[in-house]
């Protein structure tokens, strides 16, 4: 009853003049909630635009505000996300043969989850991007080299600024004339280039749309993939290359919208530590800051430009 009463006072109260402690109480309630303390700063953030400051401070640099934001860290310190539990070389390594290839003759659902799972890693961009990219021209170019693609023009980033709407995403040609080592033909079939031609060219007859990824479902054919069902499929994609290969995964990957778990945290930490810079990590990641990558993203167990990014990624595995 306490607790009704509470949430009933909470919405009865006029945000212009409620009191700081019935502010730090509505938060502890949240908090009771499951909430986060970043989920907590966004309710802090819309009672302070509507309340009325106190001696020329908002809510935000009350002493009372951070000495509960101070006690909460302490209380609830951040935990940085486990390593994957699963191996970036093994995955790579199954892709590159049956029943992943050849990509002519493959089905379009194993097509799908090998291209997705190759632009996840080779970009290392979150999972609503993936679904904004462009599969058309002049969003999306082929060269000798490699591919130039760009987001949806009406696609908002999570990082909004003029560089993160504006960067293109330029992924290389991966080995595009292997020499005669069974080492180097291995290695050309983790192309995402060469992929994505696939991709596009057996889509081409049922699309709907001028995004990359598109639905195999019945019912929504050819539409746009949800940010939901390209992290299910990255996630299928490593059940079944540990299948392929007869080894137990530790864990089951779990499918969400956040690039950290999935894909994005071991291309960026795997090529940290084989010598990429961290500011050309960043760059093609279209991460703000390298406190970014070191406070989410950075995996202890694996831990130039884009282009030299998704190479030496994707150089990590050992086909044989």
């Amino acid at each position: 009853m306490d607790s009704l009463h509470g949430m009933v006072f909470y919405q009865t109260a006029s945000p212009l003049s409620v009191p700081i402690p019935v502010i730090l109480e509505y938060l502890l309630d949240l908090k009771r909630g499951g909430l986060s303390l970043s989920s907590l700063k966004v309710h802090l953030a819309a009672i302070s635009a509507f309340r009325h400051e106190e001696e020329g401070h908002t809510v935000f640099v009350h002493l009372m505000v951070t000495r509960f934001l101070k006690g909460f860290v302490n209380l609830y310190p951040p935990r940085k996300p486990l390593p994957p539990s699963w191996n970036l070389d093994l995955v790579l390594n199954a892709k590159t043969g049956p029943p992943f290839e050849p990509l002519a003759t493959i089905s379009l659902h194993l097509l799908t989850i090998k291209t997705t799972f190759l632009l996840a890693i080779t970009s290392a961009r979150r999972v609503s991007e993936l679904a904004a990219v462009m599969a058309t021209p002049p969003c999306a170019v082929f060269s000798k080299e490699a591919v130039t693609i760009r987001l949806h023009p009406g696609f908002v980033p999570k990082v909004s600024s003029e560089f993160h709407i504006n960067e293109p995403i330029v992924l290389p040609s991966f080995y595009p004339k292997p020499d005669n080592s069974n080492k180097e033909a291995r290695l050309h079939l983790l192309d995402v280039r060469r992929a994505l031609a696939f991709y596009i060219d057996r889509t081409k007859s049922f699309r709907k749309t001028d995004r990359l990824l598109v639905s195999l479902a019945p019912k929504s054919k050819g539409e746009c993939l949800s940010s939901q069902r390209i992290s299910k499929h990255i996630v299928s994609c490593i059940k079944m290359c540990y299948e392929l290969k007869k080894t137990p995964l530790l864990a089951t990957p779990r499918a969400h919208s956040t690039r950290v778990v999935v894909a994005a945290a071991a291309a960026a930490s795997t090529a940290f530590f084989k010598g990429v810079a961290l500011k050309d990590i960043c760059r093609a990641s279209t991460w703000s800051s390298c406190d970014t990558f070191a406070k989410h993203y950075a995996l202890h167990r694996v831990f130039q430009e884009d282009t030299h990014l998704s190479t030496v990624v994707l150089s990590g595995t050992s086909c044989t």
